[in-house]
């Protein structure tokens, strides 16, 4: 493991690294568009929602297109795993085999009956890495390209910020943002005040409160490496939000019915409720497309918010809870050296959006956010994967009844709070 300097350079490197990798992938796409050659490779290496589309079909017409996707990222992740000491030989064999059971899991997940129920790719790339890691023994080879995950979520963060524009929060209205802010606010109040009652572990509150209040899966992840949590806890949290959402999905549009609530409340219910995108919109498609638009204003703004609370939470646990003497250092010298960079990129990602979102029209917009998805699509999967692989079932009992009844408890506040907030807020609109 070596000392906590090392562990902490190596953090920096792969902070580092995805900064840099991010950042490419992001200018590339932007580049190739600008000579009238877009990367729409990334775009059709991604499985088509089957039976409702022809699967074999897709991969006839858009074979070379994953194989030039596997490339782009192994020689990208590759010279980084090699310049962070993994031998790059060993790294291009597990990362081939992680690929291709990548896309196994992408093709389950894309299933139609199983995506009207929320079952996508994290749950399965969760399930079967938990199943896999536990059943065999990685050979090193495997597990040196398994043990990237930070690496892989940190690059994918990163992209995610290329596709939340911050012109979102003055295109969507002020309705839809004072919800998200509410909720996110009071979702970590709560989590702190009664995790700190529980004996929890601020790290572990922070991924906690972030997977129910912001935006589930992707939020757990950006802030437990902005805290730098160990990454189990996060799996665990991640698997809290896939089976909460689930739960949700089915709940909340049943109580919208009960309680008589128009489409447009209830979908602004279910933005300011849901864990993730993925399950909410499929919760407001329920209900129709009225919901599924005001859902869309409320749950986009709740998602803006991560790189405000990635960077409030990674400099509380850079100066306090992650905290280790050194004398000769000055306070501002120890922030930024524990200071994850990579929401930092995050932040340049979305406001370069934003820019080429106006000069370019919609027509850029959708090219680029449709390719920049692909790409951060195969590199989650690849991480909830990765942290599967490395997750024992010995060691979830850490998840603890205490960490759950924190989960439920967060859950539940902001689903009264989402009521309250969306009928004030979207009643009569």
């Amino acid at each position: 493991m070596g000392t906590p300097e090392q562990r902490a350079a190596a953090r920096w490197s792969e902070d580092g690294w995805s900064v840099v990798l991010g950042l490419v992938l992001v200018l590339a796409v932007w580049a190739a568009y600008q000579l009238k050659q877009p990367l729409d490779v990334f775009q059709h290496a991604i499985p088509v929602t089957w039976p409702a589309h022809a699967l074999g079909q897709h991969f006839a017409q858009n074979g070379l297109a994953y194989v030039a996707l596997w490339l782009v990222l192994l020689v990208l992740t590759g010279v980084a795993a090699r310049a962070l000491g993994t031998p790059f030989l060993p790294y291009a064999a597990g990362f081939t085999v992680l690929f291709v059971l990548a896309g196994v899991i992408l093709v389950i997940g894309s299933q139609q009956t199983l995506k009207t129920y929320g079952l996508e790719y994290p749950f399965w790339a969760l399930l079967f890495g938990v199943v896999i890691g536990n059943l065999i023994r990685l050979p090193g080879w495997l597990a040196a390209a398994a043990g990237r995950t930070e690496l892989f979520i940190k690059t994918s963060i990163v992209l995610l910020g290329a596709n939340l524009p911050f012109s979102i929060i003055a295109t969507s209205g002020p309705r839809g943002f004072v919800e998200a802010l509410v909720i996110v606010a009071l979702g970590f109040t709560v989590a702190f005040i009664v995790g700190k009652r529980l004996g929890i572990d601020p790290l572990y509150i922070s991924i906690l409160g972030a997977g129910a209040s912001v935006c589930g899966v992707s939020a757990a992840i950006a802030v437990g490496n902005a805290v730098r949590a160990p990454q189990r806890k996060v799996g665990y949290v991640v698997s809290l939000v896939v089976v909460y959402g689930l739960i949700l999905v089915f709940l909340l549009p049943a109580l919208v019915h009960l309680l008589g609530l128009s489409n447009t409340v209830g979908g602004a219910w279910i933005g300011g409720s849901e864990l993730a995108d993925a399950s909410g919109a499929a919760a407001a498609a329920i209900l129709g497309d009225t919901a599924v638009s005001t859902f869309s204003l409320v749950k986009l703004s709740r998602d803006v918010l991560i790189s405000v609370i990635c960077l409030i939470l990674g400099a509380v646990a850079a100066t306090r809870w992650n905290a280790e003497a050194q004398p000769s250092s000055s306070p501002w010298s120890e922030l930024w050296r524990r200071f994850p960079k990579f929401v930092l990129a995050f932040v340049i990602a979305s406001l370069l959006a934003t820019w080429w979102q106006a000069a370019y029209g919609k027509a850029f917009n959708t090219d680029f956010t449709a390719n920049l998805n692909a790409v951060r699509t195969w590199l989650f999967t690849l991480t909830f994967f990765g942290v599967g692989l490395n997750t024992r079932f010995r060691e979830v009992r850490e998840v603890g009844g205490r960490a759950i009844a924190l989960f439920t408890t967060v859950v539940i506040v902001n689903v009264i709070a989402g009521l309250i907030l969306a009928y004030l807020l979207f009643n009569g609109r």
